[in-house]
């Protein structure tokens, strides 16, 4: 008997209620993964939304973990180390990881660089008869309200008002740093048409 067979045949026995019982665990995982229901809820767009995986991101990546370990040339199950639910967690990771990857390499050919900063904003007029810490927090102020009604772009304006680098952004937020610019670039149109509320100040 060769390793797959082995494998197989350890799939094969595994009971009806220790594979529920996976199965929950494992449903669990990549919700948490995912920050499924959360505020920053990562399948509501990009590379985990239903719009680019077909169909509900939990039950994709759920239903390709179970698909990949029991396929007839699947996943080698290291039974020896890890119990059926330990394995099919590390499958989903890596479903997952590629999923990004993937989605970021098609995506980075298309992405739009830009040159532009919100640090434009504050050169939108020649002058302001407000002072800088003024200015700054209505600037912040208008670019949470501005940007609400996107979680991605929402979370950008926080974190970027914080200094949080775009590195870090990109990280947090499970995209690349190109999108991160991409969000800048969003904020930006947002912000202009509100040019005049800045110069009042």
């Amino acid at each position: 008997m060769n390793r797959r067979e082995l494998v197989l045949d350890k799939l094969q026995n595994i009971s009806d209620e220790d594979v529920k019982d996976a199965i929950m665990q494992l449903t669990l995982h990549v919700r948490a993964r995912l920050r499924w229901g959360s505020f920053f809820d990562r399948t509501k767009t990009g590379a985990h939304s239903e719009n680019n995986l077909g169909m509900d991101s939990v039950d994709y990546y759920v239903g390709e973990s179970i698909r990949k370990l029991f396929e007839p040339q699947g996943w080698d199950w290291k039974f020896e180390k890890f119990s059926f639910a330990e394995q099919l967690k590390r499958i989903a990771n890596k479903l997952i990881s590629d999923k990004v990857s993937s989605y970021k390499n098609n995506k980075e050919s298309k992405l739009e660089f830009i040159d532009k900063d919100i640090e434009e904003i504050y050169n939108l007029s020649d002058s302001s008869n407000g002072d800088d810490d003024e200015l700054f927090e209505k600037l912040r102020e208008l670019a949470y309200e501005v940007s609400k009604d996107d979680d991605n772009l929402a979370y950008f304006s926080i974190r970027y008002f914080e200094s949080a680098n775009f590195n870090t952004i990109a990280e947090e937020l499970g995209i690349s740093v190109e999108q991160v610019y991409v969000l800048r670039k969003k904020l930006v149109r947002r912000l202009i048409p509100l040019k005049n509320e800045l110069i009042q100040l």
